[in-house]
């Protein structure tokens, strides 16, 4: 006869087979196995019998077995009975169940992981599905997320085409995580220049301020640390090549190279490009920038929908007020 106190004695549908098929074919240790089973094997053997007090089960993995007891007062053990119809099967069960719960809980944690290493980042994904307004893009076996806000305007995307995007954060949902990134962070646009423009990657030309409208336009401030260094023309290239790879990866959204000066009108006349700018006349006290250009430039200098000047001032932090000379 089978001892009374194994719950998962040798009869048809045994214990035995569920957790050395669980215990084999998880990554979980065996000391987290242990304790999913003893906590499934209590739940469920409370489930089934009722009554309450201080029950416990011990798990053999080796042996494939459990016990239940009950522990007294004294801390003596009382082996409980193992006939309770169909527990085995449900405690099987209940096992199973708990491995998976535990199982996409540590792929959560490791997708979380991955996205906190990797936050700031620039990684290559392939576009993926559509849900709605969500796309999700595959990158090696992270499942990525580029929802609606991180994305830039009017770009469309193309299943199966390769896509560069920002890291921004792990994010966890009720059965997966995700990795969450962005196409309209500034963040990109500087990871781009870092990587198609040497100086910039070594240190030789420093990126003093990026201001984007992403899809539309971008404007990136630059400043030679090595005088011997052309700041804007490292950023544009030979030929505009360094200028085109950048573009290339941000579809139709136009991307300027502003000299950086410490001058604040000079600054200004600079980013207003590719208008010409005949004065600027800042006022220190509302700090406004009065820019004069002539009148067959005001349309240039202000850009469609008014996008030129406004980057401008969130580049540069001041009010512009364009004008034509009087």
């Amino acid at each position: 006869m089978s001892d009374p106190r194994d719950v998962s004695g040798p009869r048809p549908g045994h214990l035995d087979a569920a957790i050395a098929s669980l215990r084999e074919n998880t990554e979980l240790s065996d000391e987290r196995l242990a304790r999913l089973f003893e906590s499934a094997f209590v739940d469920t053997y409370r489930r089934l019998a009722g009554g309450d007090g201080p029950i416990h089960a011990r798990v053999d993995l080796a042996a494939g077995t459990c016990s239940l007891y009950r522990t007294g007062p004294g801390g003596e053990e009382t082996p409980l009975a193992g006939d309770i119809p169909d527990f085995p099967r449900q405690a099987a069960q209940a096992a199973r169940d708990a491995v998976a719960t535990a199982l996409r809980e540590a792929g959560k944690d490791r997708v979380l992981r991955e996205a906190s290493l990797r936050r700031g980042e620039m990684i290559d994904t392939i576009v993926d599905t559509r849900a709605g307004t969500v796309w999700y893009l595959r990158a090696g076996d992270m499942r990525v997320l580029l929802p609606p806000e991180e994305q830039a305007q009017g770009e469309e995307l193309i299943p199966g085409h390769h896509l560069k995007v920002m890291v921004l954060e792990g994010r966890r949902r009720s059965q997966d995580a995700v990795v969450v990134v962005s196409r309209s962070h500034p963040q990109l646009l500087r990871l781009l220049l870092e990587q198609e423009v040497p100086e910039v990657a070594n240190g030789q030309v420093v990126v003093r301020g990026i201001v984007r409208e992403a899809g539309r336009r971008s404007k990136v401030a630059v400043e030679a640390a090595d005088p011997a260094v052309d700041a804007r023309g490292a950023c544009i290239g030979p030929r505009g090549i360094r200028h085109q790879a950048i573009t290339s990866e941000l579809g139709d959204e136009q991307v300027q190279i502003v000299l950086w000066s410490e001058d604040p009108a000079t600054y200004i006349a600079n980013a207003l490009a590719p208008a010409t700018v005949l004065r600027v006349d800042l006022d220190d006290a509302s700090r406004t920038a009065r820019v004069t250009v002539e009148s067959d430039q005001l349309s240039l200098a202000i850009g469609r929908g008014g996008d030129n000047a406004r980057l401008v001032a969130r580049l540069c932090g001041w009010r512009i007020d364009v004008v034509a000379p009087e």
